[in-house]
Formats: structure tokens, C-alpha cells, sequence
């Protein structure tokens, strides 16, 4: 296991979970937990980044702060998040705080969890395989609020406002946010993620599928949801389609590149590119060779029978 990340939730089986299969509880008492001593610093560190980027903005975020499976009624799983809300401003301001581990400290101190005072706003990420079996990657702006430079799979997080505006994140009631709204804006918004970024219609991606959660550990634990996502087009199609350059988030990539699924599932710690890649890309990878391991298992039991 890579150091930069850790596994928050796998797949249990050989299968993907499907939206169907995924349930939201929303609720307050996810929230990140109030702390004066810490508070206090949470608007001067977030101008600090600002002017150190001026292109950063806050916007409110889902806070995930657990997961549960239930897998009794047959092979299958179904997996509920419990969510509450943050905002951008505090997941720069906690989790990439310069006194994170002082604040994980205390989280455990206080209630026996390191995550308690953290923002954890929830990332979502995705593997998108082509049609020739190449994962694509891109390679992050110096625009963008962190792991600069570094190759990434795409991704963003699921946004709050697609269900409620642009409120901010005080005058947001999650009790009034309707459970299966919110795990459907999880599911489109990964979708919505690769279509900005990478520029390929939707009619070209198939429904994402979860494959677990992967938490970036140089974030102080920040979770991300990982996702596989189908593509109908071969790697040369999708170079294309990148090239365009109508892509509405242009400007958080400068590059693409597509390695072959088989080179990404053998990738060595010790290899360039995976010393040139971003934590959720990483863990999203972690994942899905957790994933694939166990339905090489499966068919391997069914070969021998």
C-alpha cells in the first residue's frame, strides 16, 4: 500500500456497486465539529491561499464522515453514506491546515476520531476505461488547489448546489435534502467530471459504478469516492476529443495521457509515473486492483470446477 493513501471502503465482491445499490443519510451530526482554537485560524489561512492563488473559490461540499454496508440479503451490497456538509474554504483550512496533525490530535483526544475536526469534504474520482482497454490520466494545472503538477484520473467532488443553490454552507438545512437526490447528484457528478474535463459526450460513458473510497492521506485523511466509468471510445478518439480544447475546466489539466489497463494494474511503487501521480489517483487504483483481484478469483474458482 502506497503511504500517500489508505482504504476507507472495497468492494466486498467480485462486483461493482450500482446507484440502486447506494443509499444517503443525510444529517447535522455529520458535520465537521466546531473547535474555537482552531476556527479562529480557518479564514486567515484561507486568504493566505488565496492570495497565493487567486483562482481558488470556495463552494459547498458533502462532508462524508462514514460508510456501512449491508450485504445479508444475497451477493450483493448495498452501502449507505452518511453525510453532512462543509464547505471548500474549511477542507483548505483543516485538512491542508499546516497544524493538520495538531488538529487530528485533538479529533482523537475529543471523541476518539482524528477526522472529527476535519472539513473531509468527499472528492469523487474515476477509472475510465476506452474500448481498447487504456485508462486515462491528466495531468494537473498549477491552477489548481492541490497536487499540482502531479497525473490524476478525473474527478472533482459532488456539489451541494445542484440540489439547493448557491447558499453558503450556514444557511444549508441538510435535513431538507432529499436522501436519494443527493446519492444520485454522487453518481452524475463524477459523470459530469469527465465530461468537463476531458471533453467526451455522454452518450460515449457508460453509468458509473463504485468500486470504494480511498483516503488521501497527505489531506490528512480526506476521503474520495472511486468510481469505474466505461468509455465507448478508443484512446486515439479520446486524445481527440481532449484536444479539442471545449472542455469547460480546461485550465485544470495541461496534458492527457492513456496507459493501457494491464501497465496500470502492475505499476510498481518505484515507477515514474507512479511517483508523478496524485494520492486519488493512486487510491482509485489501490481500489480497483482490490476490485479485480477478487473477480480474477471468482473466475479463476469457475475455470477449476
Amino acid at each position: 500500500m502506497d503511504p500517500d493513501v489508505c482504504v476507507m471502503f472495497a468492494v466486498p465482491g467480485p462486483s461493482l456497486i450500482r446507484l440502486s445499490d447506494t443509499i444517503a443519510c443525510v444529517s447535522q451530526e455529520f458535520n465537521r465539529k466546531q473547535l474555537d482554537a482552531f476556527d479562529a485560524q480557518i479564514e486567515s489561512i484561507w486568504e493566505n491561499r488565496r492570495r497565493e492563488n487567486p483562482k481558488l473559490f470556495n463552494g459547498t461540499k458533502f462532508r462524508l464522515h462514514s460508510v456501512s454496508e449491508d450485504s445479508d440479503d444475497g451477493p450483493d451490497c448495498r452501502i449507505t453514506f452518511n453525510l453532512g456538509i462543509t464547505c471548500y474554504r474549511d477542507f483548505i483550512s483543516t485538512n491542508w491546515a499546516p497544524n493538520a496533525k495538531e488538529i487530528a490530535q485533538l479529533g482523537e483526544q475529543y471523541y476518539s476520531n482524528s477526522q472529527a475536526f476535519m472539513s473531509d469534504a468527499m472528492g469523487v474520482g474515476a477509472l475510465v476505461q476506452t474500448t481498447d482497454k487504456h485508462v486515462i490520466f491528466l495531468k494537473r494545472s498549477i491552477h489548481c488547489g492541490e497536487a499540482k503538477g502531479l497525473w490524476d484520473i478525473p474527478g472533482g467532488h459532488a456539489e451541494p448546489q445542484e440540489l439547493v443553490g448557491k447558499l453558503p454552507v450556514e444557511n444549508i438545512d441538510v435535513t431538507k435534502m432529499d436522501p436519494v437526490k443527493v446519492i444520485e447528484e454522487m453518481f452524475d457528478s463524477i459523470k459530469r467530471e469527465v465530461i468537463d474535463e476531458v471533453n467526451i459526450p455522454s452518450a460515449c460513458l457508460s453509468e458509473p459504478e463504485l468500486c470504494g473510497i480511498a483516503r488521501n492521506t497527505t489531506a490528512a485523511g480526506r476521503p474520495s469516492v472511486e468510481f469505474v466509468i466505461r468509455c465507448s471510445l478508443d484512446s486515439d478518439e479520446v486524445k481527440a476529443k481532449y484536444h479539442q480544447g471545449s472542455q469547460s475546466e480546461a485550465d485544470e489539466s495541461t496534458s492527457i495521457c492513456l496507459l493501457p489497463l494491464e501497465t496500470v494494474i502492475e505499476m510498481k511503487s518505484e515507477d515514474e509515473f507512479w511517483q508523478n501521480m496524485a494520492p486519488s489517483a493512486k487510491g482509485c487504483i489501490v481500489l480497483y486492483r482490490l476490485y479485480y483481484q477478487k473477480l480474477m478469483d471468482v473466475e479463476h474458482s469457475h475455470q477449476n470446477i
